[in-house]
């Protein structure tokens, strides 16, 4: 008679789960194989391995640990006569609690590991290299570089193996406990190690004794932040501390720093950023600096007012096709000068250097424009430049004193000025996009007594945009002046009589001018050059 025993589905489970768990990686064979540019070892495993490995000086190896593996070879030691191996040795690993095998070689070379199908594949070339640098106190990750070949493995078994491969002390809290697949060749140890923390979630605090402690990002402990002072060339400390939170950590935090050059001249630039953080938040802010901190761009703006007489011929006051004499060709607004707009009266277009070099020419020829001003002026990218040109003219202030009740006259001057703001902006295809305001002001006419006249000002202004290229020439046309000129000639002490004076020894002629203002903006980027 047989008897059934009836096994709780948990405990299958749980058995399963022991099993697995259990299963070890074996390493069952190794090849050396001479190939035409060099040599590979081959090393035959059951399962998919995980490895490190790392190349060393004294002697020359190179060093490949096998996480959890045991050992099926016969033999633990293969002889080599293939340049550059002369070995290779299979041991015990306490760093991989698994197996190392060590690649003996004659002098350190280059060196290619990787893992397929369980497999591992080390090729060697013929060309030595320089050893590897032996970390010093100051730095224990300089000159070192990690190979890494993990599936699934936890993450304080791959931190000690790191640790015993490159002798650091290396601490990993109790939180430490996550699984990982990492595929590394060849990196440089300290992005390796980062690299690895960051697939498990956590980040490393190195202490200024040599120390690492390894802990979750999520979790803060004593000592974990660091300040950096950041110092700012070009940017402003007010704007950047803006943009720097985004970056931070949540304990992370900016403040700005005030260095007082003159107070007395005004400057009182805030040029310092001081942020506190982890070190991984602090090189996030530094890579951000590195590429926002760049010289701002400067613009030359170059302008030229010139005044010609309107005439019945023109169109807004510019004859936009006076390049056709010059290109002896038919005039095309779209390509001459980029479709001249009009705006309330007034014309906005482009020319290049030749055609305004042609038009300057045709208009001094007609005997009737002249240049009234060739100011230059340098700006930042984004700041506003002010051109600014004008008459100043003289008025007659009378005001009495109440004491005495003697009248007094004095004299003051109102300019009259013919104004330009331009903000001009670089983009990155090289082009410059202007903000321009053309403001004139002109006198019209004359209130008041013939002791005690005023001046009647007309003023028009406009705002607009145009993009040019670097060295392209922007035109504002359509400013027209009416502007009424008084000249007042008299016979001297005769032309004082009152009345009598004014009818006979005493003239006054009013000229009417009626003119066109063109200004001409040339933009011209300046650029950095590198000491």
């Amino acid at each position: 008679m047989t008897r059934k025993i009836a096994i709780p589905f948990l405990a299958v489970v749980c058995l399963c789960s022991v099993l697995i768990a259990q299963e070890q990686v074996s390493v069952t064979d190794i090849a050396v194989d001479k190939l035409l540019e060099g040599v590979r070892v081959t090393v035959a495993c059951t399962g998919n391995p995980n490895v490190s490995s790392f190349l060393s000086t004294d002697p020359p190896s190179l060093v490949v640990d096998i996480m959890g593996a045991v050992s099926k070879l016969k033999q633990n030691r293969i002889e080599s006569a293939h340049y550059p191996v002369t070995a290779v040795t299979v041991q015990p690993s306490e760093a991989a609690t698994g197996l190392r095998v060590t690649i003996q070689l004659r002098v350190p070379v280059e060196h290619k590991v990787t893992v397929e199908n369980g497999l591992v594949v080390v090729d060697l070339g013929t060309r030595s290299i320089p050893p590897p640098m032996v970390a010093d106190q100051k730095d224990q990750f300089a000159g070192r570089r990690l190979s890494l070949y993990v599936k699934d493995a936890d993450l304080t078994d791959i931190l000690r193996m790191i640790s015993s491969q490159f002798n650091l002390n290396l601490l990993a809290t109790q939180d430490v406990k996550s699984l990982v697949t990492v595929r590394l060749s060849d990196v440089p140890l300290r992005a390796g190690l980062e690299a690895v923390l960051k697939a498990g979630l956590c980040n490393m605090v190195e202490g200024k004794d040599g120390i690492i402690v390894v802990k979750p990002v999520k979790k803060d402990i004593f000592g974990e932040t660091q300040v950096r002072v950041f110092e700012l060339n070009y940017s402003e400390a007010v704007d950047v501390a803006k943009i720097i939170p985004k970056m931070l950590s949540s304990i992370g935090t900016v403040d700005v720093g005030y260095r007082r050059v003159a107070d007395a001249g005004g400057s009182n630039r805030t040029n310092l950023v001081v942020v506190t953080d982890i070190p991984e938040a602090l090189e996030r802010v530094a890579e951000f600096l590195a590429e926002y901190d760049e010289p701002v761009p400067q613009i030359m703006i170059e302008a030229k007012f010139v005044e010609t007489t309107l005439s019945a011929t023109d169109i807004y006051g510019i004859q936009w096709n006076l390049s056709a004499s010059a290109t002896s060709g038919r005039f095309d607004g779209t390509k001459d000068f980029g479709l001249p707009l009009v705006f309330n009266n007034m014309v906005l277009g482009k020319l290049n250097l030749g055609q305004f070099s042609a038009t300057m020419d045709i208009l001094q020829s007609r005997g009737k424009s002249r240049v009234l001003a060739n100011p230059s002026t340098m700006t930042l990218d984004n700041h506003t430049a002010i051109v600014s040109m004008g008459t100043d003219v003289p008025i007659r202030e009378i005001s009495s004193d109440p004491r005495t009740g003697l009248v007094l006259a004095t004299w003051k001057t109102q300019s009259v000025p013919i104004q330009l703001q331009v903000t001009p902006h670089v983009t990155s295809d090289g082009m410059v996009n202007m903000n321009v305001k053309p403001s004139v002001e002109a006198i019209t006419g004359w209130v008041g007594s013939a002791d005690d006249q005023r001046p009647m000002i007309a003023r028009r202004s406009a705002e607009s945009n145009i993009a040019v290229r670097d060295g392209e020439v922007a035109v504002i046309g359509g400013l027209v002046r009416d502007e009424e000129t008084r000249n007042v000639g008299k016979i001297p002490l005769l032309g004082d009589i009152p009345i009598l004076g004014d009818l006979l020894f005493k003239k006054t002629t009013i000229n009417h001018t009626k003119n066109d203002l063109i200004i001409f903006i040339i933009p011209h980027i300046v650029r950095q050059t590198e000491e």
